[in-house]
């Protein structure tokens, strides 16, 4: 009986700690802004502590910049572009080469072919330069290279330095549309509204290579598997791999009408288009995992935590969240966050100090922010307090009980509640005791470092996945690009097959244990992630969705 009266005492402390799952329970609304008029069809940019959304199709197409509170700090327009400023804004951190030097800033790209640098702080225009306007100027995503800033005008792509605006060179391409430009190791590739896929190097040589399957509105985009691209055709569209070393196409996948902007995340890219949304895994190949039927036609995003959210571009309707698991199926559910109808832009999501907040916005021209404060759990360890004093209550209880039953000769009932008394000094001091080993542990066999770090010479394909690190006779072996997996055993086998490494293991009563990894045996393996040992199996060591595992021998 006492120790059930025990038990029920520590439930209390356990349900407690029970997380939340739904959107409205997780995310408390902190402010909307209204513009009234035009739309909002790129996804805003968080850049230092100030918030940057753009407007257009409205009489002042403009850049405004908000506080954390919803305050406005700057407003920036540009009158003369009238048409709908669909190039995303662009953040660029600060930097020096051989043009010289520049101060962080953002990059906004006008309908009506001006491309200006502006200031963070206060919206100040520190340069601007002029392209050609067909129609209209710029309209797609621009890129950065180096000390330079690539960028797809109406009928060329340009190459200027960040530090003043000066151009180095422009290529002539096809007429473009969403043009946006993608820069790999080869050069910069861009489609344009022919259905032409074009290379330019370095120098501003380019090679046009005639796919024949639609317009390509959407900055290209490279895998292991080749240069992907959503095509759009008058009826339909096709999701095609090009190899542009061979020049040649290698895969083409029949999609729905009005495509998406897709995105890619390592080795995943997600599309989109008035039918479906689908999840690709890109290696040799781009295979199709999974796609459920939801309606988007413009940006995508996808969070750290690997989570996808696109807008539903249909009236009165709302937005749709995505997550794939055991990577092979994607889950989805429809959020609601008080904006209905018309939407193209992406939302984003951004974390000061404790709080994350995640923004939306849509062609009503309305934001509405939201924000998630991490809680320190208090309340839990104020239910534990709960528990912890009934037990003190219950070990008077026992030792007064034990001492009356030893003067009384009662040999048998001693023994009994004495032994009752030391359980429960046992539950009081283990966590004391395990937390002292842990230290002495720590002490005599130190950490290699506190935090495992971001590799400089790794690709920027493999920011926001998972990464491991094979040490291997002195050597390290690197792969990322994974998405999904949740323990450091299923992340391990992902990465040896990848690497084409030999992985042994045994399972025992408390897991796996790694025997072997590239027939190297020893005393065994250790593994960290994020620069912090582990303790426990393989398959029972949690991973996150940016987890870097470190595996080392022994």
């Amino acid at each position: 009986m006492a120790l059930l009266f025990v038990t029920l005492l520590l439930v209390p402390a356990i349900t407690a700690q029970e997380p939340a799952t739904a959107w409205d329970d997780e995310h408390s609304f902190s402010w909307e802004y209204d513009f009234q008029t035009g739309y909002i069809s790129t996804s805003p940019l968080f850049t230092g502590e100030q918030l940057l959304v753009r407007t257009s199709g409205n009489d002042e197409p403009a850049v405004t910049a908000f506080d954390l509170a919803g305050d406005t700090i700057w407003h920036h327009s540009n009158i003369a572009s009238t048409n709908n400023d669909m190039s995303p804004l662009l953040s660029v951190q600060a930097g020096q080469g051989q043009c010289g030097s520049w101060p962080d800033m953002v990059l906004v790209g006008w309908t009506s072919g001006l491309v200006e640098a502006l200031a963070p702080s206060n919206g100040t225009v520190l340069w601007s330069t002029q392209s050609e306007v067909i129609g209209w100027g710029v309209t797609g995503q621009l890129a950065l290279d180096g000390e330079f800033v690539v960028i797809p005008t109406r009928q060329g792509v340009g190459q200027y330095c960040l530090a003043d605006g000066q151009q180095q060179w422009w290529t002539e391409t096809g007429l473009g549309w969403r043009n946006g430009v993608t820069v790999d190791e080869l050069g910069y590739f861009v489609g344009d509204e022919l259905g032409h896929l074009w290379h330019v190097d370095r120098t501003g040589n380019a090679t046009s290579h005639a796919l024949q399957l639609g317009k390509i509105r959407h900055a290209p985009l490279v895998t292991q598997a080749g240069i992907l691209i959503h095509a759009q055709a008058v009826a339909g569209s096709t999701i095609a791999v090009f190899d542009p070393l061979n020049t040649t196409l290698l895969q083409q996948i029949p999609a729905g009408s009005s495509p998406a902007i897709p995105s890619v995340r390592g080795e995943y890219v997600v599309t989109g288009d008035s039918s479906n949304l689908r999840m690709l895994h890109c290696t040799s190949l781009c295979n199709v995992i999974d796609m459920t039927p939801f309606h988007t036609n413009g940006e995508i995003a996808w969070f750290d935590d690997g989570q996808i959210l696109a807008p539903s571009n249909l009236p009165e309707s709302t937005w749709g969240i995505f997550s794939i698991h055991d990577q092979e199926n994607l889950t989805y559910s429809s959020i609601d966050v008080g904006l209905y109808g018309y939407g193209t832009a992406a939302p984003i999501q951004f974390s000061v100090g404790l709080t994350t907040f995640t923004v939306f916005g849509n062609d009503q021209s309305i934001i509405r922010v939201f924000s998630n404060i991490e809680e320190v759990e208090t309340s839990s360890l104020e239910e534990f307090d709960w528990g912890t004093q009934g037990l003190i209550f219950m070990i008077f209880i026992l030792l007064g009980s034990s001492c009356a039953f030893l003067l009384s000769g009662k040999r048998e009932w001693f023994l009994r509640t004495s032994s009752l008394l030391a359980l429960i000094l046992v539950l009081l001091i283990f966590p004391d005791l395990s937390s002292q080993w842990s230290k002495s542990f720590d002490e005599q066999f130190p950490e290699k470092s506190s935090l495992e770090e971001w590799n400089e010479q790794w690709p920027d394909e493999w920011l926001g996945t998972q990464i491991v690190i094979f040490e291997i006779n002195g050597v390290e072996h690197s792969i990322g690009g994974f998405v999904g997996h949740d323990d450091v055993f299923s992340l391990t086998q992902a990465a040896c097959k990848e690497l084409e490494i030999e992985l042994t293991s045994d399972l025992t009563g408390i897991g796996w244990y790694v025997e072997s990894i590239d027939g190297i045996e020893g005393k065994g393996w250790e593994f960290s992630v994020d620069g912090s040992k582990g303790i426990i199996s393989a398959d029972n060591s949690i991973v996150g969705a940016t987890s870097i595992v470190r595996w080392t021998p022994a």
